[in-house]
């Protein structure tokens, strides 16, 4: 089957969606993988057998890890909203699929909610808090995810019904 972009309608519901769990997804392991890597890194600089050098790469590694992940996280909700609001100009829909795409977004704020409550639960634990405080673009994004998928709803709900106008 040709992909086609004009076979695809009323889809904003899951484009947003699809933002909502790469973003909660790769929150929540860059928060486990930095947990793991800190105790990692422990243990490297606690054994005697390993160099200076190791030593030293491997916290200069720690050290760099959650900056690179938070701004890597940055990057990919900001492309992948520009992503989901250029699509919108390029797919053809007719108006009954705004209606749908309405009813589609409603039920993705709802799923925000309780997405951003499971981050939240995840970030606020004793264990990983620390973690989620190094990253902050990533904690202040996730934190607020229910405000910022309402918004990139809003603007695509926009930008489609603005398309459908004109």
């Amino acid at each position: 089957m040709i992909y086609s972009l004009k076979s695809k309608k009323a889809n904003i519901g899951l484009e947003v969606l699809t933002i909502l769990l790469l973003c909660v997804i790769f929150a929540i392991g860059s928060l486990w993988a930095y947990k793991v890597f800190d105790d990692l890194n422990s243990d490297i600089q606690a054994d005697d057998d390993m160099s200076l050098e190791g030593k030293a790469v491997s916290n200069n590694l720690f050290v760099r890890f959650p900056k690179l992940m938070d701004n890597l996280f940055l990057l990919m909700f900001s492309l992948f909203t520009v992503f989901v609001i250029v699509s919108v100009f390029l797919i053809d829909t007719h108006p009954i699929f705004f209606v749908i795409a309405f009813i589609l977004l409603i039920s993705v704020f709802v799923a925000s909610i309780f997405v951003g409550n499971v981050y939240n639960d995840i970030a606020t634990d004793d264990e990983l808090s620390s973690y989620a405080n190094a990253m902050p673009y990533m904690s202040f994004i996730m934190r607020h995810i229910v405000e910022m998928v309402v918004a990139i709803g809003f603007i695509t709900a926009v930008a489609m019904f603005i398309k459908l106008k004109g």
